[in-house]
C-alpha cells in the first residue's frame, strides 16, 4: 500500500457531486448499447422513484423508454455500484476519500429483498429513503470524530475467513466494532445484512484504483458485456459476460442466469475477492469443483507488486485472468440471487484493451 484512505461520510450522492447531468441514473459495468436486462431495468424503475426522478415505476418506465431518463455507467463517475443495483443522485453512499480524491458506493438498504439483486419490491424503496437516511444521521457524527480505514479492516477480515467479497461476515462484525457507538437498533439491522460493508469495500477499491491502480481505470459487467477501461481512455474495452460459474441455490424452477454483473469486480481486481481466496478456506470447499486450476497461485501472477491491483501486461504476459467472485442473478430480476461463483473475463480482453492503446 503506497496511499491511504479513509471512510468519511455517507452522503447523497448529489450532495457529493453536484455537477452531475441531469436525468441520468448510474448502473454498473460498460455502458448499455441498448435496452439493459430486466434485472437492471427493474433497479433503474425503483431509483427513479427513491431519487424523485418519477412519482411512480409506471411514470419511470416511460421516462426510460422515452429516452428522458439516461443509464450512464457509474465507474465513469468515481461510483462503484453493486451487482444490478442502479443508483439516482438522491440516493445515499459510502464515501472513501484520501482529502483530495474520493469514491463512492451505494449503502445497502437491507437484505433481500434488494436493489443489488434486481428487485422490484416497493419495500426496496422506503428502506433506501429511509433506512439510509437513518443510518446516515448516526454514522456521520461518528465518522467525523474517527474516519474508520477500510484497508486495515480488510485485511483483519481476511485473518477471519473473510475474501472480502463472497464472504464478508468478518468485515461487517469490524465495520461494527469500528462504528461502536451506533444505536443497537442500526447495529442488529446491519447484522442482519451480512453483505453491509460490501458497499465500503467498493468504494476503498474505486478509489485505490484510481489514484494507484496503474493501467487499470475501471473494470465491471452490466449482465450483458463485462468490460475493462484504461487509464487515459473513455471508452470501455468489452467482451460478452457469461453467467458466472458456482453454485445455485435450491429452486423449483431452472435456473436462468443474468451474465457477470457488477462494479463489485474492483474489490477483486485489488486483491481481495477472488484474489484472497487462499485465506477463505469455506470458500475453496464450497467451489472446490468449479475454481480454475491453481487458483490461490493466481495473484502472484497478474497482480502489480508495489500497488497490489492487477496488472493487464501481467494478465496478458502468464495469460491468467483475474477470479472475479460474484452472485449470480436471474436474467428477469429477483428479490435475491439465485447462486454464487466466480467469473473469469478472458486473458483476450486484456490483450485487445492493451493493443488498442
Amino acid at each position: 500500500m503506497s496511499k491511504t484512505a479513509c471512510l468519511t461520510r455517507v452522503v447523497q450522492f448529489g450532495e457529493a457531486k453536484p455537477d452531475l447531468p441531469r436525468d441520468t441514473l448510474f448502473h454498473a459495468g460498460p455502458p448499455y448499447g441498448g435496452m439493459p436486462p430486466q434485472a437492471v431495468r427493474n433497479a433503474a424503475l425503483q431509483a427513479a422513484v427513491i431519487g424523485g426522478l418519477a412519482p411512480d415505476a409506471g411514470c419511470a418506465a416511460h421516462l426510460l423508454d422515452q429516452g428522458a431518463l439516461r443509464l450512464v455507467p457509474a465507474q465513469d463517475f468515481g461510483l462503484a455500484v453493486p451487482l444490478a443495483q442502479v443508483l439516482a443522485p438522491a440516493m445515499w453512499c459510502f464515501e472513501v476519500s484520501d482529502g483530495v480524491h474520493a469514491a463512492y458506493s451505494p449503502v445497502a438498504e437491507g437484505p433481500p429483498p434488494a436493489l443489488r439483486f434486481g428487485s422490484d419490491d416497493p419495500l426496496c424503496v422506503g428502506r433506501a429513503r429511509d433506512w439510509c437516511s437513518r443510518f446516515a444521521a448516526a454514522c456521520n457524527p461518528l465518522l467525523a470524530r474517527r474516519p474508520v480505514d477500510p484497508y486495515a479492516l480488510m485485511c483483519g477480515a481476511l485473518g477471519e475467513g473473510d475474501d472480502c467479497h463472497a464472504r464478508t461476515l468478518a468485515g461487517n462484525e469490524r465495520l461494527l466494532a469500528a462504528l461502536r457507538d451506533l444505536p443497537e437498533a442500526l447495529v442488529a439491522q446491519v447484522r442482519a445484512n451480512p453483505g453491509f460493508v460490501l458497499g465500503v469495500w467498493m468504494a476503498w477499491a474505486a478509489w485505490k484504483v484510481r489514484t494507484d491502480g496503474g493501467e487499470l481505470a475501471a473494470i465491471g459487467g452490466n449482465g450483458l458485456q463485462f468490460g475493462i477501461r484504461l487509464r487515459g481512455e473513455s471508452h470501455w474495452h468489452t467482451v460478452d459476460a457469461l453467467p458466472p460459474v458456482g453454485v445455485y441455490f435450491p429452486s423449483d424452477t431452472a435456473p436462468q442466469p443474468l451474465g457477470a454483473i457488477g462494479d463489485s469486480a474492483l474489490v477483486d481486481a485489488c486483491g481481495f475477492g477472488g484474489q484472497a481466496l487462499r485465506h477463505a478456506p469455506s470458500l475453496l470447499d464450497e467451489w472446490a469443483a468449479v475454481l480454475p486450476a491453481g487458483a490461490t497461485d493466481r495473484p502472484q501472477a497478474i497482480l502489480h507488486p508495489h500497488t497490489g491491483v492487477i496488472d493487464p501486461a501481467r494478465i496478458v504476459a502468464s495469460g491468467m485472468p483475474p477470479i472475479i467472485n460474484l452472485a449470480i442473478l436471474s436474467r428477469s430480476g429477483a428479490g435475491m440471487p439465485i447462486g454464487r461463483g466466480h467469473y473469469c473475463p478472458p486473458a483476450a480482453l486484456f490483450q485487445r484493451a492493451k493493443e488498442r492503446t
